[in-house]
């Protein structure tokens, strides 16, 4: 019997590459809630929206996991809030070739750029969001 295949949790791989890349900014599928987010400023959001999977056998270098990721970048202005996003536009475009103990950024893809996503209307913070994808290979065997 073949053992299973299972592939990377890229959502996990994008926060681990873009915390590293990003010293001082919070990255995150969770964000803290309330004032507690005021004060983790300024912060990154990550959440998985879909995405597909190739997959053909482990060693295979065409196997891969291909999130599509809606990054939310929250700071204290709109201008602050959208330089964020253009931080994390630009620290995007480095992934590929890049990894992490569970796999390996074989591409990137920009599915909308940043745009406003506006908070509530009492809140103190702004909100700049975009979708971005990649594809996420896992590690060769020992490797």
């Amino acid at each position: 019997m073949a053992t299973p295949l299972i592939l990377p949790d890229s959502k996990q791989v994008a926060i681990d590459l873009l915390a590293a890349a990003m010293p001082g900014v919070l990255v995150t599928s969770r964000l803290p809630e309330g004032k507690a987010l005021n004060a983790a400023l300024p912060a990154v959001r990550v959440l998985r929206v879909g995405g597909t999977a190739d997959m053909r056998g482990w060693a295979d270098p065409a196997t891969r996991d291909r999130p599509r990721l809606s990054i939310d970048c929250y700071d204290a202005s709109e201008a602050t809030a959208m330089r964020l996003a253009m931080r994390v536009r630009a620290e995007w475009e480095l992934l590929p070739g890049r990894s992490t103990g569970d796999g390996i950024v074989a591409g990137i893809s920009e599915e909308t750029g940043p745009q406003d996503r506006p908070e509530e209307p009492n809140s103190d913070i702004s909100r700049v969001g975009m979708i971005l994808g990649m594809s996420v290979r896992p590690p060769l065997p020992n490797s």
